[in-house]
């Protein structure tokens, strides 16, 4: 509902941003652009960086919970069988495009 003064124009909109989920593709995606060094897997560094990118509040600690969830072999890293489970993790927590 536009209200019109001389020379000035205001819009008021009731309206909420849309937040759209991140797809399962678009999640592992910005996984996948965090492997720095292109060994094809991810470390702690690296997944704290996308937690970060993201949105994570605390991002090392949600890097350190992905690791919980999805390093199977405990070796440390994140590599392709277990990148499913740790897109899986991402999911549900709930992140959105930005």
């Amino acid at each position: 509902m536009p209200l019109i003064y001389p020379s000035i124009t205001i819009t008021i909109s009731n309206t909420k941003a849309l937040s759209v989920p991140l797809t399962a593709e678009q999640l592992r995606g910005i996984f996948e652009q965090c492997d720095k060094n292109g060994d094809g897997r991810l470390d702690r560094a690296e997944l704290k960086e996308a937690f970060k990118k993201l949105g994570a509040m605390i991002p090392s600690w949600r890097a350190a919970r992905g690791l919980h969830h999805a390093d199977l072999n405990g070796d440390g890293y994140i590599d392709e069988e277990e990148m499913t489970d740790l897109v899986n993790y991402a999911l549900r927590l709930g992140y959105t495009v930005k």
